[in-house]
């Protein structure tokens, strides 16, 4: 990006970092809307590498004083996914406060859009989860704070996932509740009709929204506007 070449990163707070870097350079070059994603999926192998981080961390802490037992091992865990949820925490407040009050090159504020909630995994659900804790308790001062308007969220809503009595029913309570509160998340379902649920129950792919919740046109992989061959995606 410009004169840098950029490194995977190693942890969750230099990926958010990175993202954002990203986000702010692409949506300067162009208009419309910009959309991430599934940052669920996107985030959770970079959780993970804070995760065991912060275990290392605990471990060479405690093995100063005592053996790794179980019980220390239980501890180390809660302190890990601890450090990791506030990594998640700043993160996505940190893209928060750079979406809304750091203009692109082109003057205004970028137009974009996130989306998650298909991630069943322990950190994924976590992304999902903190997000819309995030957007619900809004920026600002105590007492002067509100939800803030980018990135627009939207929630992938399967009913194999997130129905009644099903794995993930929780997460979706959480994402009506966030609804109730900030306007957002926007809902896509995945397992309804139309061109979304078409795509996503032949492929098993999701079609993210732009910021304006619209959908781009079908794109095939090698066909371009029109399949290569009944294998095309």
């Amino acid at each position: 990006m410009g004169n840098l070449e950029y490194s995977n990163p190693t942890s969750l707070d230099v990926a958010f970092d990175l993202i954002g870097d990203v986000s702010m350079n692409a949506a300067s070059c162009q208009y419309g809307g910009f959309s991430l994603s599934e940052i669920d999926k996107l985030l959770a192998p970079y959780a993970e590498l804070s995760y065991q981080k912060y275990l290392k961390e605990y471990y060479d802490t405690v093995r100063v004083y005592t053996e790794i037992t179980d019980t220390v091992k239980e501890e180390a865990d809660k302190y890990a996914t601890k450090k990791v949820y506030r990594d998640y925490e700043q993160g996505f407040q940190g893209w928060e406060m750079k979406f809304n009050s750091v203009s692109s090159s082109r003057g205004d504020y970028p137009f974009t859009s996130i989306s998650f909630g298909l991630g069943t995994s322990k950190f994924e659900t976590m992304a999902s989860s903190v997000c819309m804790k995030v957007r619900k308790n809004g920026q600002g001062k105590d007492g002067f704070k509100h939800p803030v308007l980018f990135p627009k969220l939207s929630f992938f809503y399967d009913e194999n996932i997130h129905g009644e009595g099903k794995e993930l029913e929780w997460l979706f309570d959480e994402a009506i509740d966030c609804s109730s509160k900030a306007m957002y998340p926007d809902y896509i379902s995945c397992t309804g009709d139309g061109y979304g649920p078409s795509m996503y129950k032949k492929y098993g792919k999701t079609i993210s929204r732009m910021g304006c919740r619209a959908n781009l046109s079908p794109w095939y992989e090698r066909g371009g506007m029109f399949p290569a061959d009944e294998n095309d995606k």
